[in-house]
This record gives structure tokens, C-alpha cells and sequence, in this order.
């Protein structure tokens, strides 16, 4: 298998009302191939949308996804993530007062070490520090908004395997192995063909957000209407970079409805 890369996402952590307007982030993520003693130097650029000055508060955590590996992370101090990056980087201002509709740049260096191996990630955090929100109790609610950074070796190792694959009841379940050491989002297609070789079902799998060395676990419904015969299931995901994933599953429904796998190849 090839070796890899990656996503594109602005997000927003607790956002609340129209709070929610006052400020964005144009580089939602950031995407960096690295080798061993490289030193990048760029920006972010943060908007202010509103009538008001905001005070600005800017801090770096480390994240990594989660179980059940549908995007969901787990967030951390700076240093205490696996494979952190945090003490490779600097940026400036850490604290700033964007004016009304005004744009500022939050400029960063990234010092990579001689040795630098798989996937490092973080989070570059925007939060508003004064005049915290509060809901309905009276609990404060802050606001920020995050540059989600991809810093991956060059010489990364992208591995991975369609796993377990079976049916139940009307469905087929699996899982998507991740045993290189860098994060994998596979898009996973697959399409269903009879007999005589023509395409009677096709569509997309929800996206997985999976770590190095985890597992995520996909379902897929067969169509309802779907007659007593005998199929082909082909499976592709695709890693990125031209690396792809793949698997045949040839299967069977009798005239009482029960599916049964009689074989899978690569």
C-alpha cells in the first residue's frame, strides 16, 4: 500500500445563540506533510463579524478521536496527547483585542524534530474571554472556535483492513481496521450486483474518524425489496492519495428472507 495523507472542517465548540456569529476562523484546518527538521512558517486569520471589540484568547490542545470513531474527540492540555506536537510550535498573539468586523492574523512556527514519524494533531483555539454566555441555569457557557492541525510525516504509514465482515438480520456489519500511525477517514462506497452482473444498489457508508492501531464499526441495510437470489457486494475505501481498500462479499437470500455469506475477497 502507498504511503499517505489528508480533511476540511471549521468548527465550533459550544457555541451558543448569536454568539455564534461573532467570529470565525478561515483556515478551519490546517493540513501539513512534514520532514524531520523542517521549520513552517504561517498564519491563521481570525474574523470578528460583529458591532463590538472582542478580547481574544488563543491556546493550543492536543485531540484525538474517540470510540465510536464518528468524529467525536477527546480533548486535552497541550503535552499530554499521544504523539504531541505541542512543544514544536509557537504562535503569537496568545491574546488579542480584534476590533469591530476587523481580521487579524495569529501567526504560528512549527519547529519539526530530526525524527518525526505518523500523525500529530491539535487544535489552535480561538476563545472569547470576557462576558462569558450563560444557559437557562445560570451555567457559563464559553464561547471558542478551533484550526484543527494535521502535521503528518512524509514517510507516514497508511495500513488498513475491512474487517468482520457479516450479515445480520437485513444488514451487513464490519469493521474498518486503522493499523498505520496516522489518523484514517475513509470514504467507503460499495454497490450490490445480481447475478447477471448489473448494479441494483449503491450508496455511501457514514464517514469514520479513525485513530492509529483502533477499529471503527459500519452498517450497511440492505434494500427492503431485495428478491430471493444470489449477489455480489463490492466494498471501496478510499484512504486518499490513491490508496484504496477492497472487498468482495458474495452472498445469498432465500425465499424465507435470511442472508448468508458464502464468501469474501480482496
Amino acid at each position: 500500500m502507498k504511503k499517505p495523507i489528508f480533511l476540511l472542517l471549521f468548527f465550533c465548540i459550544v457555541l451558543a445563540g448569536p454568539a455564534s456569529a461573532q467570529f470565525f476562523v478561515e483556515e478551519g484546518k490546517v493540513t501539513l506533510s512534514v520532514s524531520g527538521g523542517e521549520r513552517i512558517n504561517n498564519a491563521i486569520n481570525i474574523n470578528n463579524t460583529s458591532p463590538e471589540t472582542l478580547d481574544l484568547r488563543i491556546y493550543w490542545e492536543d485531540f484525538e478521536y474517540v470510540p465510536p470513531y464518528d468524529g467525536a474527540k477527546k480533548f486535552m492540555p497541550a503535552g499530554t496527547g499521544k504523539g504531541s506536537a505541542s512543544e514544536w510550535i509557537r504562535f503569537s498573539p496568545q491574546d488579542l483585542k480584534l476590533p469591530p468586523f476587523g481580521r487579524q492574523k495569529v501567526e504560528y512556527t512549527i519547529n519539526v524534530p530530526p525524527q518525526v514519524e505518523g500523525g500529530h494533531y491539535g487544535v489552535l483555539f480561538i476563545e472569547k474571554s470576557s462576558d462569558p454566555l450563560k444557559d437557562s441555569t445560570g451555567v457559563k457557557i464559553i464561547t471558542r472556535i478551533g484550526s484543527i492541525f494535521f502535521i503528518e510525516a512524509k514517510n507516514k504509514i497508511k495500513k488498513a483492513e475491512l474487517l468482520d465482515i457479516k450479515a445480520e438480520g437485513n444488514d451487513f456489519i464490519g469493521s474498518f481496521s486503522n493499523s498505520g500511525n496516522v489518523v484514517l477517514i475513509p470514504q467507503i462506497t460499495y454497490y450490490i450486483m445480481d447475478e447477471s452482473g448489473l448494479a441494483i444498489d449503491r450508496g455511501e457508508l457514514p464517514k469514520l474518524y479513525v485513530s492509529p492501531e483502533a477499529a471503527g464499526s459500519w452498517k450497511l441495510a440492505l434494500p427492503q425489496d431485495l428478491k430471493p437470489a444470489r449477489f455480489t457486494m463490492v466494498l471501496n475505501a478510499d484512504l486518499d492519495e490513491g490508496d484504496l481498500v477492497v472487498k468482495e462479499v458474495t452472498f445469498s437470500k432465500d425465499s424465507s428472507g435470511i442472508v448468508t455469506v458464502e464468501k469474501i475477497q480482496d
